[in-house]
Parts: C-alpha cells; structure tokens; sequence
C-alpha cells in the first residue's frame, strides 16, 4: 500500500511514474560499487552494480557485475574472482566506464601501508559475458598483475614506476600516466593504448626531471581529434608556470603548447576547458597572481574566458569584474553581495553555441576561513575545499553570458534554507546537443527523510526554467536518493540503511 501512495504522490507534484527495478534482488551479495556509465556523448548508457559474495580461499573473493540499461532492464551479468591478498592489502574501486560499444574499464587502487598507491584494471566485455584478468602498468609496460600475493610481494619491490590509469571514450582506450615508486624522475611519460593493451602512441612531459625542477600534467579536456593537457613546470614548492598543451589524439604529436600561466601574469585562474568547433574555450574565476597560492577564492575578482584557435593563437581574452554586474545584482566591488556574502563558483555551462552560464553560490566562511591554496585544474576542488569548513549559505546567483562573453542576464535562485545543511548542489545534465543543461540540488525542509527536489533548466538563450518537487518518503526508515538518468528523466533509489531486503531504484519522467 505504502509504494502505490508514494507512486501517486510523486506522480501528481512532478513525476509521471516508470520503470522500476530492485537492486535487493539484482543478486546476492553486499552491494559494494556502482555507478553511473556513459556514451561518448556523455549521455547515460547504463548503470553497473557489484556485488560481494564472499570469500572463494584466503586470497580471494567472488564478485558479481549487474549492468542495467538507461531504461533500467538487465543487459548482463557474470562473477569473476576479486584479490583481496588475504587482507594484507587494502583495495578500492576507482573508475568504471563505457568503452568500444562493448566494453567496460574498471580501475582498482591497491594500497599498503607507507607504500605507493598500485593501479590496475580489468576489461568486461558486455556481449559475450567475459571478464579479462586484471593488468597494471609496471617499468614501462602493461602486464597481467600476479595471482598470488608472495609472487605479488616479490614483484613489487622491483618496481621503479607504476602508472594512474584513465579512460578516454572518444577514442576507446587508456591514457595511463607514469608515477615514480622509488626514484624521483622515472615518471617521463603519459602513454595511450587501445583496449587490447597495444600502444598507440607516448608522449614524453618530464624529461630531465630534477627535484627543484619538474613537470606535472593533467588531462584537461578529450575530444575525437585532440588530448588538451594542463602542463605544470615546478620548483619543489611551487608552479612557475602552467601551459596547456595539444596533442593529437591518433598519434600523441604536439599540436600546439600555448603558456597560460607563469610568474609575469597579473593573474591567478582556476580553470574549465570545453573544444566547441575545435576550437578551445576557456572559463573560470580569477585572483591577483600570487605564485605560491595559484587562484585566491577569498580575492575573486570575477570571470573571465579565452579562446584558442584550433593552432593555439589566442583569438578573444576578456575578464569581467564584479562592477560589470552592477546593473542586474547588489554587488560591490570586492564581490561582496548583501549581508556581506559572496559568490562561489559552482558549475560553468558552455553550450554549443559559445555562451555560457555560471552558477555560483552565496556563501559566508566561517573565522576559521577556507583553503585559499586551489589547484588551478578543478573548479570541484574549490567547492570540496570550501564545504570542509564552517560556512553559512544562501540563494543561487546564476550569470548567463552570450557568445561575446557580455553579461545578458543575472538570476537568483531562491533556496529554502535549514539549518545544519550547507552545500546542497547535486548534479547536471545536459540535453537537446548541449545547448540545454539542467541542474539539481536539494533543500531539506525538515529532515533527511523530507525535503525538496529542485529541477532548474537553462537552454543557451539564456532562458531559465525552476521547479520544485517534493521528495518525502512517508516512512522515516526509508531514504530518496536522486541519480542522472536518461534525457528527461531521472533516476530515484529509495532504499533503507540497516535494511538490504529494501533497495529499489525508479526511473521517473519529469513532467
């Protein structure tokens, strides 16, 4: 009786009720990794769940996959046999992605006490139900990890460098990147190699490494034709200088390096990166430029964009400042809104056509601060840092900028606010070829158990639609826990926490 009501219910404020699936019955075991697995489109494909079933011998342990399409009905599932190298090791899931249109990367992370971090992955192929045995990358090539942990323990001490793996859709394979277990240096190379583990191409970023003198990358932004780099050169306590550099995605030649930050800047940048018509476009906030702590949250002094041509020239720079605002929101120009508030950035929006929206938040810190040290790559990061203290929250501020970068409109999003919640920000999704993005957050009105989905869609003329939708599970042991679903809909686990009999996911249209 209790689920017909809560179907109704959630029906007539907001939902046109769909599929449903139970993850208690999926298969048995402890559900202990999942996640969310998406096209080269970044739409979602499917979803992948794994279940522990426990231990085969003392050095290993039974795992089920279940994989789920978008529509949430059953696409395959297998058990392969997981290492748990008689506890001595302490493992973790660290990616799961869609690859080839039939596979499926997953990533390990192996830890040891006072020892580096090992990396692995295994490959699961969807039609034929197979699971690969699991590989890492060690001195310079891939190789199968060993099955038994006194061959794994001998190994290991002959390693001089491991490698980070990530996956890339576009062109279905793995970059992994080098890391150095004993000697400081040997990390010279990020390489790509296809799903069969044959090398497509290197490309070398830390040749003469030195302890005051060494290069850092991360991979910014993928496209089908083009890897973007963010390139760091350092001196043992700081970055002197950061570029982005372009390579070709077929073969890893350096397209173009462009310098985009180093000790002559003015400024200090964080940075979101997105190739619209191969051209590369650039977002984020910015700071007065201090070497040692890279873009400064407390010091923002507003937005700013670049874009690069496809050959790396610079072709439209332009940074805002918070006077520029004036006319739309109260602001002055240290950044600072009513009550002494300021903006955090949340999300930047780049849509097909060139303009952008950028979501931001008011929010105050506590005396005891934030972190102003920010990694200039993930605006994530900024958000992560600054929810790890003390802080007071308020409305959405949303900026939406056309083509040129020139402010077309300045939008508040009212939050109902309760005490004891701060960041309430969930996730987005884009739709209609990326000119349509919509976000989601939540605001609790009374407790975890009874609070208010909030739907607001932004298209790239700038228009923006809000919807709240009640979100209440009508017993206290039960919990709503919203996921990305599908263009139009969204996915709900309602489940209890000290109960697996109770696990169900609901794939709901928004109406």
């Amino acid at each position: 009786m209790k689920r017909l009501f809560l179907a109704l219910f959630l029906s007539l404020v907001g939902f046109i009720s769909a599929q449903i699936q139970d993850l208690a019955t999926l298969a048995s075991g402890k559900l202990v990794y999942n996640t969310i697995l998406y096209d080269t489109d970044n739409q979602v494909y499917g979803y992948i769940y794994f279940f522990n079933q426990g231990d085969v011998d003392k050095e290993n342990t039974q795992m089920e996959y279940v994989l789920l399409d978008k529509n949430l009905n059953k696409v395959a599932n297998n058990t392969f046999t997981f290492k748990n190298y008689n506890i001595k090791i302490n493992s973790y899931f660290s990616f799961c992605n869609y690859l080839n249109n039939n596979e499926i990367a997953l990533g390990m992370r192996y830890t040891t006490k006072n020892k580096p971090s090992i990396y692995s992955f295994r490959t699961i192929k969807i039609n034929e139900k197979t699971v690969s045995p699991e590989y890492w990358y060690r001195n310079g090539n891939i190789e199968e990890v060993p099955t038994d942990y006194k061959e794994y323990k001998k190994i290991i001490k002959e390693v001089n460098n491991t490698g980070f793996f990530s996956t890339n859709k576009k062109n279905n394979g793995f970059f992994v990147k080098e890391l150095y277990n004993k000697k400081f240096g040997t990390n010279k190379f990020i390489k790509f190699y296809n799903t069969n583990k044959e090398l497509q191409w290197e490309y070398e970023y830390n040749p003469n490494a030195k302890s005051n003198n060494f290069n850092t990358i991360s991979i910014q932004h993928s496209s089908e034709n083009t890897i973007y780099l963010l390139q760091s050169q350092n001196n043992g306590r700081y970055a002197t200088e950061y570029k982005i550099v372009a390579l070709n995605s077929k073969n890893g030649e350096k397209k173009y390096e462009y310098v985009f930050e180093n000790n002559n800047s003015n400024y200090s940048h964080s940075l979101i990166t997105k190739e619209i018509n191969n051209q590369l476009v650039i977002v984020g906030n910015y700071s007065k430029y201090n070497k040692e702590k890279t873009f400064d949250l407390d010091k923002n002094l507003g937005f700013y964009t670049i874009i690069l041509d496809e050959k790396g020239n610079k072709i439209k720079e332009k940074y805002t400042q918070w006077e520029d605002f004036k006319g739309l929101i109260d602001i002055d120009e240290k950044g600072r809104v009513e009550k002494n508030y300021r903006l955090r950035p949340t999300e930047f929006y780049i849509f097909n056509n060139g303009s952008i929206a950028i979501l931001t938040e008011k929010f105050k810190q506590a005396k005891n601060g934030i972190g102003n040290f920010i990694p200039i790559p993930i605006i994530n990061v900024i958000v992560d840092e600054a929810t790890k203290r003390e802080q007071k929250i308020d409305d959405f501020v949303l900026f939406l900028m056309d083509t040129n970068f020139n402010v077309k409109n300045v939008k508040t999003i009212e939050k109902d606010l309760t005490k004891g919640y701060s960041y309430n920000y969930l996730f987005s999704q884009y739709s209609k070829n990326r000119n349509e993005v919509a976000f989601f957050y939540q605001n609790y009105l009374i407790s975890d158990k009874e609070w208010v989905l909030g739907v607001n869609t932004i298209n790239s003329k700038g228009e923006l639609k809000e919807d709240r939708i009640p979100m209440t599970s009508k017993e206290e042991k039960y919990t709503l826990s919203p996921i990305p679903a599908k263009e139009g809909y969204i996915l709900l686990r309602e489940y209890n926490e000290k109960d697996d009999k109770y696990n169900q996911l609901r794939l709901e249209k928004l109406n």
